[in-house]
């Protein structure tokens, strides 16, 4: 009897020997994650290197805050950069804005999209011009671009935040993710490896890895350049996404109906053009929560899904 318990142990050796092993992570990944949010999320973090403030930005907020804000002086100032004046002509003119006629000046520019919006438009450009370019970044940019586009639809069509708050948590979302890379010379390569894994696994793996995760980082540079706490806070609490949205850690209902609109701005950007590989399982469990948490039948979501990327298909050939 002895004889064949060892025989079994050491064919079961073997054959796990052949196995090819992967990470595993502990079980209780997400209520790890969900009980430093409870604390407040105030984990030790290492210090990284996050590109500060420009000075346009500044500039340009100062008059923004001014009793009367000047038009004419934002956009003398917008003029100053080639690339944040190019960005705002094309932007006004994207399909997505539905102008009939052409728009050819800034002023004009500013005057039709707002200036919380056009604000919230050249942070997000400038943000991307804070980093080297790095071909691991470009289709980390398109998706940031794209899920920001939709976060904008999203608020327009259920006006549970303002659409300058909806695009800045869209187009930053995944803003660590440079912040890493430029800190950390193995990140490309962890992050191109593990691109698949859910936010949660992503966010305790990078604690492990590096001693801080980029959600975090996105968060941290969200409040240093002075954005939104609502978006800086639904940067930070994807990782958990699922588990706010299910009641299971109390938020402002902002942050709430932020996260749920980027959630699904992430699945359907996610279903079009497939840019960041979050597991299917991850998707649709937090994708389920977001329809549930906001009251939104499947066939009503479907139809959305097809309107929006109907929309996205119109603004390529365009």
């Amino acid at each position: 009897m002895l004889y064949l318990f060892l025989k079994a142990i050491t064919q079961n050796n073997k054959a796990l020997q052949k196995r090819t092993f992967v990470t595993f992570l502990p079980m209780y990944s997400d209520q790890l994650l969900l009980s430093d949010a409870h604390k407040g999320f105030s984990m030790n973090s290492a210090k990284l290197v996050i590109p500060p403030r420009p000075g346009v930005l500044i500039d340009i907020q100062n008059q923004m805050n001014a009793e009367e804000p000047c038009i004419q002086a934002i956009a003398d100032l917008i003029k100053q950069d080639v690339s944040l004046y190019a960005v705002l002509l094309s932007a006004v003119n994207s399909p997505w804005m539905g102008l009939s006629n052409p728009v050819e000046s800034v002023e004009k520019a500013i005057t039709i999209m707002g200036l919380e919006k056009v604000f919230t438009l050249l942070q997000a450009v400038i943000v991307r011009s804070c980093f080297k370019d790095n071909t691991v970044l470009e289709s980390f940019w398109g998706a940031a671009t794209e899920v920001a586009s939709i976060c904008d639809d999203l608020s327009k069509r259920y006006k549970l935040i303002g659409t300058e708050h909806a695009y800045s948590a869209g187009m930053l979302h995944n803003s660590g993710v440079p912040i890493m890379i430029t800190n950390f010379d193995n990140y490309a390569a962890f992050i191109a490896k593990n691109a698949h894994r859910p936010a949660n696994e992503q966010c305790v793996l990078e604690r492990q890895d590096f001693g801080t995760d980029h959600f975090l980082q996105g968060a941290l540079m969200a409040k240093s350049w002075y954005m939104s706490g609502d978006v800086s806070l639904a940067i930070r609490y994807q990782p958990i996404a699922q588990s706010i949205l299910e009641g299971k850690k109390d938020l402002p209902a902002t942050v709430i109906n932020l996260l749920a609109l980027l959630t699904l701005a992430k699945g359907i950007s996610n279903e079009y053009r497939n840019y960041w590989n979050a597991s299917d399982a991850d998707q649709s469990d937090c994708i389920e929560a977001s329809l549930n948490y906001l009251k939104i039948c499947d066939t009503e979501y479907s139809e959305l899904k097809e309107d929006i990327m109907d929309d996205m298909v119109d603004t390529e050939v365009a």
